[in-house]
C-alpha cells in the first residue's frame, strides 16, 4: 500500500511496484522514487507531507508495465478507499496506467500537466497528470517536461496560478474590421501587440493561404479576422483586405511580439505586409533553458496556468480548410493572448541574466529577422545538373543492388519474399551477414546488438567489416538511395519553386548548444551533391567559410598555448599536429587527414577506444588500440593545457551544474548529478565542448547579421543559406570580388568586444571562394565516396 501522513492532503499516484519497492515495502523508493524526491524538493514541496501510492498493489511480471484491466481492477478495490479515506485536495497521477485507471482517459502526452475533469470525483479536487519518473529515467528529452509539470502542481497546490482567460472576438464583416483597425491606430505608442496567423503552406508553394490573423494588445482580449478559410466572410477578398491592416500593422512605434514570428513574418510578408517584431518568446524562453520545450502550449501552461488547447483543431496544411472555422479562430485567439501573457513573464526572467539578455537583444532578435530573409530568398539550383545527378545515381544504384546481390547465395534469395534481397530490411540483412555458411550467409559473426537483443545491422557495426565486399556495396547503397537520392536530390526536385529556388527553413531554438538547425544542415561534403546548387545567370555563387572555427576558439577557451602560437602564426595545425604525431616533416594529404581525424578527435579527450571507431566512421581510417593510444598521448604532449581546460570544465559543472561560453550563451547540465555513471561523463563531455561549439555557431550567426545589416545589397548580393560554419551567396559576376573582400573583412574583425564584452585571444580567419557552382564542378560521374 501507499505511504505518508494519514492527514495528507495531496496524493501521488505512479503504476506499480518495481523490485526496489518490492523488496523494500515502501513505494518510489527506487530509482525514479528518489528522481521523484529531488523533483517535488525542487518543486518546493517535500515527500514526508504527500501520500504517495501505486495505483497496482503488486509487481508484474518481469516488471513489465500493468495491463489496462490490471490497473482497473487495483484502482477500483483499493485506490477508490484511499481516495475516500484521505479525501486529498490535490492528486497527481504519474504515467499512463494511473492516467487510464482513475481518470478514465488514455494518452499521457495529450493530458499531462493539465487539471482534468474527472466524473465521479469531488468538485473541490483537482487532479492532474505527468509522466512516470521512470520514463523520464529512460528518456531523457522528457526529464524536464516532467519537472515543469510537478512545479505547476506545485504552483496549483499554492494557489499561486492566477489564470487570465483569452476572450477571442472573430471579426464577421467589415463594420468589425474597421473597428480593430482603428484600435490598431489609435494605440498609444510603444503599446506591445502580439501577432500570430494560422496558414496552409508557405507563400512560394502552390496552394498558400493565410487562414486568419490574431491581434491582442492586452493579454486578455484577442481580434481573430478569418481571411482564406471556406468559411470566412472575407475568402474572396482577404489579400486586398490584408492591404487595409498594412499600415496601422507596420507602425513604427509599436513593440511587436511573437512565437517564432519569423514564421508568421514571412506569411505576411507574402501578402506584401513586412512586419519586424521586438520579441519572440520562443527564442526567449530557449536562452532561458535551452533543455526545456519551447512550443507554446507548453510555455502557457508553465508560466500561465493555461490548460491544454493545443491539439484541439487540425492544422495540417492538406486538412486546415476542413477545421470548423469558429474553433480555428478561437485557437488562434489563444495564441495570440498567451503570447502577449508569455512576454510579460519571460522578460523578467531574462533580465535577470543579463548576459542571456545581451545576446537576445544583439544576436538572437537581428538573428531572426536576417534568417526570415535567408528563407526568403532560397539557394538557386541548376536544374539540369540536378536532374543529370539523379540519373547518374540511379544508374549507379542499380549497378550496386545487383553486385550485391552475386555475394547471396541463391538457397537464401529464395526464402525472402518474392525471391528478392531488400537491402533496406535490417532483419534480411541480419539474415544474410549472420547466417551460417552452410546456410547461405556469410557467417559473420556479430558484434553489436540492438536493445531487443538482435544483432545490429547499423553502420557502426558494419564498419568493423569493411574488407568485405558485401559491406562496402551496402554500405555505398545506403549512402547513394538513403541519403543522396532519397533525402537530398530527390526531395529537392519536388520542392523547387518556379524560379528554380529551394527554400528551407531554419530554426535559431532547434539545438541545445545553440547551433541552426534545418534541413540543409546535413548536406554530403561531396560536390556531387552540393554542386547542383549554383547561381542564376549573370550570378555567381560565393561561400565564405570559417577555418578551423572550433579549433580556434578551443584555443582561447583553453589557453592553449601552441594552438595560439599556430593561429597567431598563420600554421596549418593539422601539419602540425601532423609532425608532432608522425614525428617527421614530409606531410602529405593522406598524414594531414589522419591529423584532421585527432585534432577533431581528442580536442574534447576523447579516449582510445572512442577514437577508433571515431576515426573509421568520420574520416574512414584504421586505427589500432595502440596507435590510438600512441596519438592521444603525442597530442596531448603537444598541446599540454588541455587536459587542465578539461578538468576546469569538469570541476565547473559539478559546482554550478551549467557552463557557459565566451559570448555568454549557457549550457545546463543537469544530469552531471546522475548516479549513472555514463550519463553522467556525457554531462562532462558536454560540459567541455558545448562552449565551444555555441560559440562557433554564435559567432557565424553574427557574422551573418553583420553582413546582412552592414554589407548586402539585394540588388548585388544576397544570402541564400549557411551549412555550420559556413555561409553561402548569390553575387552579380561583375561585383563577385568587392563583396568577397568586404565579406571577408566583416567576418575576421567582428566587434564582439563593443557587442558582447568579449574578445578572442585567437584570430579568426574566414575563406572565401566562388564560381559557377557551389563546391566546384566535377564531372557528372564523379561520385566520390568522401563520406565513407
Amino acid at each position: 500500500m501507499g505511504d505518508g501522513p494519514a492527514d495528507a492532503r495531496i496524493m501521488l499516484i505512479g503504476e506499480a511496484p518495481g523490485e526496489q519497492e518490492e523488496r523494500t515495502g515502501r513505494v518510489f523508493s527506487g530509482r525514479a522514487g528518489q528522481e521523484l524526491d529531488k523533483m517535488l524538493t525542487r518543486a518546493g514541496l517535500a515527500r514526508r507531507d504527500l501520500y504517495v501510492t501505486n495505483v497496482v498493489k503488486c509487481r508484474p511480471p518481469e516488471n513489465r508495465t500493468p495491463e489496462r484491466w490490471e490497473a482497473k481492477i487495483c484502482a477500483d478495490t483499493y485506490v477508490t478507499r484511499e481516495l475516500e479515506a484521505l479525501d486529498p485536495t490535490h492528486v497527481l497521477l504519474l504515467g499512463n496506467a494511473a492516467l487510464t485507471a482513475v481518470a478514465k482517459k488514455s494518452g499521457i502526452t495529450k493530458h499531462r500537466g493539465v487539471r482534468l475533469e474527472v466524473t465521479g470525483q469531488p468538485k473541490h479536487r483537482t487532479i492532474m497528470a505527468a509522466f512516470h519518473p521512470a520514463y523520464a529515467l529512460r528518456n531523457p528529452g522528457v526529464y524536464p517536461v516532467l519537472q515543469e509539470d510537478i512545479r505547476r502542481f506545485a504552483r496549483a497546490i499554492q494557489g499561486q496560478f492566477q489564470v487570465v482567460p483569452v476572450r477571442s472576438i472573430m471579426v464577421t464583416g467589415f463594420k468589425g474590421l474597421r473597428r480593430v483597425i482603428a484600435l490598431l491606430e489609435g494605440l498609444p505608442p510603444h503599446s506591445v501587440v502580439s501577432y500570430d496567423v494560422e496558414n496552409r503552406f508557405r507563400p512560394w508553394q502552390e496552394g498558400w493561404s493565410i487562414q486568419c490573423l490574431g491581434l491582442s494588445w492586452d493579454g486578455k482580449t484577442s481580434y481573430v479576422i478569418p481571411l482564406s478559410h471556406p468559411d470566412s466572410p472575407f475568402r474572396k477578398v482577404w489579400r486586398p483586405l490584408l492591404q487595409h491592416l498594412r499600415t496601422a500593422l507596420q507602425r513604427e512605434d509599436l513593440i511587436l511580439v511573437g512565437q517564432n514570428a519569423k514564421h508568421d513574418n514571412i506569411q505576411l510578408a507574402g501578402a506584401k505586409i513586412f512586419l519586424e517584431h521586438e520579441f519572440d518568446v520562443m527564442i526567449a524562453a530557449h536562452l532561458i533553458d535551452e533543455n526545456r520545450p519551447k512550443n507554446l502550449g507548453f510555455l502557457s501552461q508553465t508560466y500561465l496556468g493555461a490548460d491544454v488547447y493545443k491539439g484541439s483543431v487540425e492544422l495540417a496544411p492538406e486538412r486546415i480548410l476542413d477545421s470548423d472555422l469558429r474553433r480555428l479562430c478561437e485557437y488562434n485567439g489563444n495564441d495570440v493572448g498567451y503570447t502577449w501573457q508569455l512576454r510579460e513573464k519571460i522578460k523578467q526572467e531574462l533580465v535577470a541574466q543579463p548576459r542571456a539578455l545581451r545576446l537576445f537583444a544583439k544576436l538572437m532578435m537581428p538573428a531572426s529577422h536576417m534568417i526570415q530573409q535567408v528563407e526568403m530568398n532560397g539557394a538557386y539550383v541548376d536544374q539540369g545538373r540536378l536532374y543529370e545527378r539523379m540519373a547518374v545515381l540511379q544508374s549507379e544504384i542499380q549497378a550496386r543492388k545487383a553486385g550485391l546481390e552475386e555475394h547471396i547465395h541463391p538457397r537464401l534469395i529464395q526464402h525472402f519474399p518474392d525471391g528478392t534481397f531488400n537491402y533496406r530490411s535490417p532483419m534480411q540483412v541480419a539474415r544474410v551477414l549472420y547466417s551460417s555458411e552452410k546456410r547461405g550467409g556469410l557467417g559473420l559473426d556479430p558484434l553489436l546488438f540492438t536493445k531487443t537483443g538482435n544483432p545490429s545491422t547499423n553502420e557502426e557495426a558494419l564498419q568493423e567489416y569493411l574488407d568485405h565486399p558485401f559491406i562496402t556495396l551496402l554500405l555505398q547503397l545506403r549512402t547513394l538511395e538513403g541519403k543522396w537520392m532519397n533525402t537530398y536530390l530527390l526531395p529537392w526536385s519536388t520542392k523547387l519553386d518556379q524560379k528554380s529556388r529551394l527554400h528551407t527553413t531554419y530554426k535559431l531554438y532547434g539545438t541545445v548548444t545553440g547551433r541552426l538547425s534545418g534541413d540543409l544542415q546535413q548536406v554530403p561534403r561531396d560536390s556531387f551533391v552540393r554542386s547542383v546548387f549554383g547561381a542564376p545567370p549573370g550570378w555567381l555563387s560565393l561561400e565564405a567559410d570559417l577555418s578551423q572555427a572550433e579549433l580556434r576558439i578551443a584555443a582561447h577557451c583553453a589557453d592553449e598555448r601552441r594552438m595560439k602560437r599556430a593561429f597567431a602564426l598563420g600554421e596549418d595545425i593539422h601539419h602540425v599536429t601532423a609532425e608532432a604525431i608522425l614525428g617527421r616533416p614530409d606531410i602529405g594529404k593522406e598524414e594531414r587527414k589522419r591529423a584532421k581525424a585527432v585534432n577533431f578527435g581528442f580536442l574534447y579527450g576523447m579516449y582510445p577506444r572512442k577514437f577508433q571507431k571515431y576515426a573509421k566512421i568520420n574520416y574512414g581510417l584504421d586505427v589500432s588500440l595502440a596507435e590510438a593510444e600512441v596519438n592521444r598521448e603525442r597530442f596531448f604532449n603537444l598541446f599540454r593545457d588541455l587536459p587542465a581546460w578539461h578538468t576546469r570544465q569538469r570541476q565547473l559543472v559539478h559546482h554550478r551544474g551549467q557552463v557557459s561560453s565566451p559570448l555568454g550563451r549557457v549550457r545546463h547540465l543537469p544530469n552531471i548529478s546522475s548516479q549513472d555513471n555514463s550519463v553522467r561523463m556525457e554531462a562532462e563531455r558536454q560540459a567541455i565542448n558545448s562552449p565551444v561549439q555555441s560559440c562557433a555557431s554564435d559567432i557565424t550567426l553574427f557574422s551573418m547579421v553583420q553582413l546582412h545589416k552592414e554589407v548586402l545589397d539585394p540588388r548585388e548580393a544576397i544570402m541564400v543559406m549557411t551549412v555550420h560554419d559556413s555561409i553561402r551567396f548569390e553575387v552579380r559576376e561583375e561585383m563577385v570580388s568587392e563583396y568577397a573582400q568586404a565579406i571577408k573583412q566583416v567576418m575576421e574583425n567582428l566587434p564582439l568586444r563593443r557587442t558582447f564584452g568579449t574578445e578572442l585571444s585567437v584570430p579568426i580567419v574566414a575563406d572565401v571562394e566562388w564560381g559557377t557552382h557551389w563546391a566546384g564542378t566535377p564531372d557528372a560521374s564523379g561520385l566520390g565516396f568522401t563520406d565513407y
